[in-house]
């Protein structure tokens, strides 16, 4: 009795530190986990699957997401930042944007069921095939670098990827406004009081004008 107990107590430990390793919030269906392309990766860079997570080093590397019921992914947290591959296939999605993936800049193998394109097209990834039952998006690239997207003068801007099909013109510091050509901080305390303090006189104008029919309309 005291072994079976000890033994359930062991079996709950090593489920919450997986879970802890692999922190995904996702329902996922086990019964047909087989055949799985993120196992493959794991084991070929010299890491361990934990759950549905490739780990190396602590660090997720990897994750199998099929049969988790997805219909928008939600995997922006930055533990998952370090993601290289990633197998989407066997889900509920009707189409996969670059939005949900912001922030994955290492990810270079996205696997995703047939009928949906990789996100950002070919300007995001070295090479998009659709076979096998599927969609593969490999090889992620720098749309600042395969777009040679300009951001102005070099000294005031600087293109910034955000994740696959995904840049932005960040301005470099001590610039701000259109195309960050105004140089110094934007002046926040002007711009509040140029805000804030007409909208103050406009609603008290607005009370005292819509104040006085319903006084009249008492007093009569």
């Amino acid at each position: 009795m005291f072994t079976l107990l000890l033994s359930l107590l062991s079996f709950s430990l090593y489920s919450v530190s997986a879970q802890e390793d692999c922190p995904i919030q996702y329902s996922c269906n086990n019964t047909n986990f087989n055949e799985s392309l993120v196992e493959n990766y794991c084991k070929n860079h010299d890491s361990n699957m934990s759950g549905r997570c490739c780990i190396s080093n602590e660090t997720v590397i990897g994750m199998d997401l099929r049969y988790c019921n997805i219909k928008t992914l939600n995997i922006s947290q930055p533990v998952f930042e370090q993601v290289e591959i990633l197998d989407l296939r066997e889900n509920d999605y009707e189409k996969l944007t670059s939005d949900e993936l912001i922030n994955l800049l290492k990810l270079n193998y996205l696997y995703l069921p047939q009928h949906i394109p990789c996100p950002g097209g070919h300007i995001a990834w070295n090479i998009t095939e659709n076979d096998h039952n599927m969609t593969s998006c490999m090889g992620q690239l720098n749309p600042c670098v395969s777009l040679n997207i300009s951001c102005g003068e070099e000294e005031d801007a600087k293109c910034h990827h955000l994740g696959p099909g995904t840049a932005k013109c960040i301005c470099s510091p001590g610039h701000f406004g259109y195309k960050c050509l105004n140089e110094g901080e934007f002046p926040v305390a002007i711009f509040s009081s140029s805000v804030v303090f007409p909208a103050i006189v406009l609603s008290i104008a607005l009370w005292f004008i819509q104040g006085r029919d319903p006084y009249k309309l008492r007093a009569i």
